[in-house]
């Protein structure tokens, strides 16, 4: 069972529930579409509508990984396609009182393929007492919660020092055993760290140098997602004088390799608050979010060399979230009893 297809993860207005839809790698016509966590016991017994936040931390190997709030910041891994699920136990720093002055920053998510494991890495930055401010310099810490073995470890002292700016994904998915975010730090301005997953190490990527040296706060910002299971840069450029955007894709060759970066072509001009890129498809289709009024917004395809649109019959009433989606029949809960270790 591997079928390729785009997962979409949206609110359905009219359902008022966070619903996924699968569509066709090749056609892209929708095959399914029902609600996160449907005909698993976690759905009903979590109530996942409008009232919770839902976001897709990653997708690998069939398995989809939520974070879900409130009533709590839960974890949860599901197969859309088996309907299994499980929520994920808390790691050492939020079931231990003594770490509560660590508090979670983010989350990635994997699958490693020469051991047919999935991967969660928890990054922790310490915070001053009683405050929302992190300590600086910046103080980070990372744990790994394994599926394979039920149990949760410490990573001691692997974490370049950095600030993080973004995740990946808001779009795409996570590149088999790689998980990617922007950060920045003295050493190299604003760059992509990439965890992998298999050797349980941190990867340090710099951005284009044109990049570098055109990037200005509220005129140009980048974030991740990926093109054809690379990563991809999304350099989005504000032209002032006309009230738009173009986008410059660039995609990256090599990790840790600077000079692996191609552009591979823009999009653009846009209107400033008009579309928004989610994701790309068939090699250059670009799928875009549009705001029709509002509060709906759809979900379109594009593609640049032909100048043709085509509205994929997606409809939501926030932020979408895109992903490839390789079906499989990974078993979730065939685990062993969860348990936290204390070093590596």
């Amino acid at each position: 069972m591997r079928n390729s297809q785009i997962l979409v993860k949206y609110e359905d207005p009219i359902s008022k529930y966070h619903v996924i839809s699968l569509l066709s790698d090749e056609t892209l016509e929708v095959i399914d579409t029902e609600p996160v966590l449907s005909h698993t016991p976690l759905m009903d017994s979590m109530r996942i509508d409008f009232k919770h936040s839902v976001t897709v931390v990653g997708c690998s190997n069939g398995v989809v990984c939520l974070r879900c709030i409130p009533p709590h910041d839960e974890y949860v891994l599901w197969n859309p396609a088996t309907r299994d699920a499980k929520i994920i136990p808390n790691g050492l720093y939020k079931s231990n009182p003594e770490k509560n002055m660590f508090r979670h920053l983010n989350m990635g998510f994997g699958f490693i393929s020469k051991n047919n494991d999935c991967k969660l890495v928890s990054i922790q930055c310490l915070f001053e007492n009683n405050t929302y401010r992190p300590v600086q310099p910046c103080q980070q810490e990372v744990e790994v919660y394994s599926l394979k073995t039920g149990c949760w470890k410490l990573l001691p002292d692997i974490i370049p020092t950095c600030d993080i700016i973004s995740a990946q994904p808001h779009s795409g998915t996570a590149c088999g055993e790689m998980f990617s975010w922007l950060v920045e730090n003295d050493e190299y301005g604003e760059h992509v760290m990439s965890f992998d997953m298999s050797n349980e190490v941190f990867i340090t990527t710099p951005l284009p140098p044109r990049i570098i040296e055109r990037s200005c706060p509220s005129t140009c910002w980048n974030s991740l997602m990926f093109h054809n299971k690379s990563l991809a840069l999304d350099h989005c450029v504000r032209d002032r004088n006309n009230d738009t955007k173009t986008h410059n894709i660039w995609v990256l060759g090599e990790y840790g390799v600077k000079d692996s970066w191609t552009n591979l072509f823009n999009v653009g001009p846009l209107e400033y608050l008009g579309p928004s890129i989610r994701g790309f498809c068939n090699n250059n289709g670009v799928l875009l979010q549009v705001n029709r009024d509002g509060c709906r917004h759809d979900l379109i395809l594009v593609d640049p060399s032909i100048r043709k649109i085509k509205d994929l019959d997606i409809h939501g009433t926030s932020s979408m979230q895109i992903l490839n989606y390789q079906e499989s029949l990974a078993q979730i809960n065939a685990t062993p009893s969860s348990r936290i270790l204390d070093g590596s």
